[in-house]
């Protein structure tokens, strides 16, 4: 009998390890590109920040500045860079909700526009890097991008709180 009592806490200990709310960050290259007769090694460095809740990505997001200089920048359609002109600081995000009920990407969404950032539609640079063989593999096309544009400089970081989680800074 008492072996039987050992396994079930055994059992029961590692069951409540399950029951952590996790917030994970790294990076992500996407390298070399190509645009129309245009092709470039550089590559772009999308910062990746991740909520699991227990063992499921409840929430993803990849984000990165695109400057002027950069290759990529050449994904944007006019439309797109005449809105990123009007910007002082501008982000593009992928973003990936598994369920919305828990977190959703309207949460991710009003906490930037609280701190002053616009989310605008970007669709050609969406159809550029999902279709890059880097963000292929890790099934891009589950995810949504749009650009965070801030028109007004401001002091405040994006600071990302989700019930639960640890706040994190983009």
């Amino acid at each position: 009998m008492r072996p039987y009592l050992i396994s079930l806490f055994i059992l029961l200990s590692s069951c409540t390890t399950l029951n952590k709310n996790l917030v994970k960050e790294g990076s992500y290259d996407i390298s070399g590109g190509v645009y129309k007769n245009m092709k470039w090694d550089d590559s772009l460095t999308f910062k990746r920040v991740s909520w699991f809740k227990e063992l499921t990505l409840t929430f993803d997001v990849f984000y990165a500045p695109v400057p002027k200089e950069s290759p990529f920048y050449n994904w944007f359609s006019e439309d797109e860079k005449e809105m990123m002109n009007k910007c002082v600081e501008s982000m593009v995000v992928l973003t990936y909700a598994w369920d919305p009920m828990q977190i959703s990407r309207n949460d991710f969404y009003t906490r930037a526009e609280e701190l002053g950032y616009e989310r605008l539609a970007i669709p050609h640079f969406h159809s550029q890097v999902k279709m890059h063989p880097n963000f292929a593999r890790i099934n891009v096309y589950l995810y949504k991008t749009s650009l965070l544009c801030r028109k007004n400089l401001g002091s405040e970081k994006l600071v990302i709180s989700f019930p639960g989680f640890s706040s994190v800074t983009l």
